[in-house]
């Protein structure tokens, strides 16, 4: 019997971890003779020509991971795969499909069985079944349609986490400096009605050694970024410190420099300990994802999310003040008895945190969530992702100012392309943050704007506003724009012609000579009185900065900048 392994990535940089433990899950425990072969795809490649990958196979039997972001494009190759082969078994698993059985299988007449709960574990006993000629209606977690009905089994949940390394040749194979996933643990101590990782039973750790030991072989692979997806790292803090210590140490050796380890972590009950071997670490080794979702303290009662705010911000100021790693923070928009006033004021606190990104992100109805399975407070899409459109506490209008808000937040903030720049507005304009990004994205389209254009607009937008002094504004621009892109290009707002530009150049490159080849771009300052130039060699790995060198009008002589502009 061969077996097809199939899941849709949401990008091709990304990979996808659960095929493969499936993979090596089915070669250790199944009984029965098959073949197994993995293939991933991208929800944004040609869906005919996935098809004809898949069919190519000739598979008796594929089964797909599936996700939000991934579900509407698998069930339409599942539709596909039916309609031309109606023998082939269809079987889906993963969190988008688990808790929805009844709806999966009475819509989708293309699907033979739904597995709930963890795969490892059931879907050898079902390719067993099959293979075997024997009915799955003995087995647990595996959900199908039998003689017109239907037939729902709840999920199970291992007691260890011993699973076969997911780690096989095909798998490095595969991956090609794709971004690599680790899980050193499963399940979650925390219960927060908006997520699912709490079903998965008690925090499940696997051990230390087998940890390590799938840490070197992932780093050594050809990836740049090797990423946890334990949903709370630092929960046993004692075993995170152990494991950071474990990679700082082979920094430079085993592991290879110029890779970058991800981890989401609970910042509320970080240690000492943990913040002080993170200080150890090398520039750009380590990010943390911090997932702060709501300040207001009703609703993080209400979605049974138990957070000292105090402590919280204390510990992201920490990390952030350290400098060493790049620290994402995330706001969940449209929980219960959040309003339009506490969302945006708790926006702005997060905000001053100075996190290197700032996610706003809005809330999703996934199935099997408590916020789900509950009586219904808000109204939300019906198709994934299941986004909320509006709640008692907030209008369809007021998420909808949060778009606007998120869309700006994202290409002025968390770009890191405007940090000079927008500290000089919310200087300047008496906006708060979130004023400021609504106030830019009600003024612009929707659509991408170039990256020069995008620079002219802001410009453009406040050069001539109250309490903005134009040059200045344009120095913080033209400071930002050297600093961020090696092109060497300035847009058009920011460029200004002065003959005493060549003169600069040729006295730069007597004193501060650079190797052939190497980019390097100018600027003058005029409100600062000050020349800035950059060498295009190295970004810094956390602010995804060059370095700009900064000179006085004086370096160059007393008389030198003594003659106005343009003449």
């Amino acid at each position: 019997m061969k077996i097809l392994i199939c899941t849709l990535n949401s990008k091709y940089i990304h990979s996808c971890l659960a095929p493969w433990c499936l993979l090596s899950a089915c070669r250790a425990y199944c009984k029965e003779a098959i073949s197994l072969k993995v293939l991933e795809g991208t929800v944004n490649e040609n869906q005919d020509k996935l098809f004809e990958k898949i069919a190519e196979e000739k598979a008796d039997a594929v089964t797909f991971s599936c996700y939000i972001w991934n579900i509407e494009k698998t069930l339409c190759l599942c539709r596909k795969i039916k309609s031309a082969s109606p023998d082939t078994v269809i079987i889906l698993g993963g969190p988008e499909v688990a808790y929805n059985q009844k709806e999966i299988l009475r819509n989708n007449s293309c699907v033979d069985f739904v597995i709930s709960g963890e795969g490892e574990i059931v879907l050898p006993q079902l390719l067993d079944a099959l293979s075997g000629g024997f009915s799955p209606s003995e087995l647990d977690a595996v959900s199908f349609i039998d003689k017109g009905e239907l037939v729902v089994k709840n999920e199970i949940t291992g007691e260890a986490f011993d699973y076969p390394s997911p780690y096989t040749e095909e798998y490095f194979a595969a991956l090609r400096g794709r971004i690599a996933y680790i899980e050193s643990s499963r399940g979650c101590p925390f219960n927060c009605a908006y997520c699912l990782s709490g079903r998965c039973g008690k925090v499940r750790y696997r051990s230390l050694d087998e940890t390590k030991r799938e840490i070197l072989l992932l780093a050594a692979s050809g990836t740049k970024t090797v990423k946890f997806i334990d949903r709370t790292f630092n929960c046993d803090n004692n075993r995170a410190v152990e494991l950071l210590r474990f990679i700082r140490k082979n920094i430079g050796t085993l592991i290879p420099e110029g890779v970058c380890f991800h981890f989401e972590i609970n910042a509320d009950i970080l240690k000492s300990s943990f913040i002080d071997e993170v200080a150890l670490f090398p520039e750009g080794t380590v990010q943390f994802e911090v997932g702060i979702q709501s300040t207001n303290k009703k609703t993080l009662e209400s979605i049974g999310r138990k957070c000292n705010k105090e402590r919280l911000f204390k510990n992201i100021r920490s990390l952030v003040d350290i400098g060493n790693c790049h620290i994402h923070t995330d706001l969940i928009a449209g929980l219960p008895f959040e309003t339009d006033e506490s969302f945006t004021n708790g926006f702005n606190e997060c905000y001053f945190l100075g996190a290197n990104m700032l996610q706003l992100g809005f809330l999703k109805l996934l199935h099997g969530s408590p916020l789900r399975e509950g009586e219904c407070f808000c109204e939300f899409s019906s198709e994934a992702p299941y986004e909320v459109i509006s709640t008692p506490t907030m209008s369809e209008a007021d998420l909808e100012r949060l778009h606007i808000a998120e869309k700006e937040l994202d290409r002025l903030y968390n770009s890191g392309r405007f940090p000079r720049t927008l500290k000089y507005l919310l200087e300047t304009t008496g906006f708060t943050p979130f004023e400021l990004f609504c106030f830019v994205g009600e003024r612009l389209p929707d659509a991408p704007l170039h990256l020069d254009r995008y620079t002219d607009e802001i410009y453009g937008m406040f050069a001539s506003s109250e309490n903005i002094d134009a040059e200045k504004l344009r120095d913080c621009m033209l400071y930002d724009r050297i600093a961020s892109n090696n092109s060497g290009i300035i847009p058009h707002s920011l460029y200004r012609e002065d003959r005493r530009l060549r003169k600069v150049k040729e006295i730069l490159a007597e004193i501060f000579p650079t190797d052939k080849g190497v980019n390097r771009c100018l600027g003058i300052l005029y409100a600062d009185k000050t020349v800035i130039f950059s060498d295009y060699i190295k970004k810094n790995p956390v602010t995804g900065e060059y370095g700009v060198k900064e000179l006085p009008f004086s370096f160059f002589g007393e008389t030198f900048f003594g003659f106005d502009i343009d003449k």
